[in-house]
């Protein structure tokens, strides 16, 4: 084959097989997983039935698989790592436009690298300000929830 057709081939085939067969990989062995899973938990329901059928089955699916987390703890939970990603992402992007501005006004830096460097101090500012505004509204809409209760 000639080595030109088989470049060009190839150079076609990877951006292919990441944007498409990777995911579908990906949720296929997802999907796998999940249910292998309920095969085993399943197996094991019926074995204790087996051996002991006086067994209360909803007692021991209750310890089987413990009871999720109630929606006002797992808000309280993303509201907690909104906060703290958020004030470190804030801080660090602040403190990397500072050193920017600091290097410029001193004319440390090289003119071509500026504009990449900036993006490492725009991008966390950027995500710091997103997670906080989250949190924010996390934090009325947890107001809410407990004028409900």
């Amino acid at each position: 084959m000639n080595p030109v057709i088989l470049n060009s081939l190839i150079e076609n085939l990877i951006p292919i097989a990441i944007v498409v067969v990777l995911p579908i990989v990906i949720v296929w062995l997802t999907y796998r997983n999940k249910q292998h899973e309920t095969d085993k938990r399943s197996e094991i329901v019926m074995a204790v039935i087996e051996k002991n059928p006086e067994v209360d089955v909803q007692e021991f699916l209750n310890k089987l698989n413990p009871p999720k987390k109630s929606y006002k703890e797992q808000l309280m939970t993303k509201m907690h790592q909104e906060l703290l990603w958020g004030t470190i992402c804030l801080i660090g992007g602040i403190v990397t436009i500072s050193v920017i501005i600091t290097l410029s006004i001193l004319q440390v830096y090289v003119e071509k690298f500026f504009p990449i460097v900036s993006i490492f101090g725009v991008v966390p500012l950027a995500v710091g300000c997103g997670l906080l505004a989250a949190y924010n509204s996390a934090k009325k809409t947890l107001e809410n929830l407990k004028d409900n209760d």
